[in-house]
């Protein structure tokens, strides 16, 4: 019974070692055909995975330029209506300046002194 076991494994064992001898070249030739296709691929894509970063980094930048600019005139609309209710005083010290401004007697040129 011990020795038919052991010649079943050696068998199984010989038909196992015939079947790897004959798939791994088949398995290495189907392994080398895919990354050589990778590659081709990669190859034939690279102008518009190229192309397609150049135009994202552009759009960033045109995206960070104008989210930029709307936050800026944020800020400052949002600082101009704090300012509004100051407005009137503004303008009477502007007015109350334009007026000094006039009265006073006009100073003499630097070479007629």
């Amino acid at each position: 019974m011990l020795i038919s076991l052991g010649g079943v494994a050696l068998a199984f064992t010989i038909l196992a070692v015939v079947l790897v001898l004959i798939a791994a070249p088949i398995v290495l030739a189907l392994f080398i055909v895919g990354a050589i296709l990778r590659l081709v691929f990669f190859v034939l894509f690279l102008p518009f995975r190229l192309l397609g970063a150049l135009f994202g980094l552009g759009f960033g930048m045109v995206g960070l330029l104008l989210r930029g600019l709307i936050l800026s005139g944020g800020i400052a609309f949002l600082l101009l209506l704090g300012l509004l209710p100051i407005l009137p005083f503004l303008l009477i010290g502007a007015g109350l300046y334009l007026v000094f401004r006039g009265a006073r007697r006009p100073s003499t040129p630097v070479g007629q002194a």
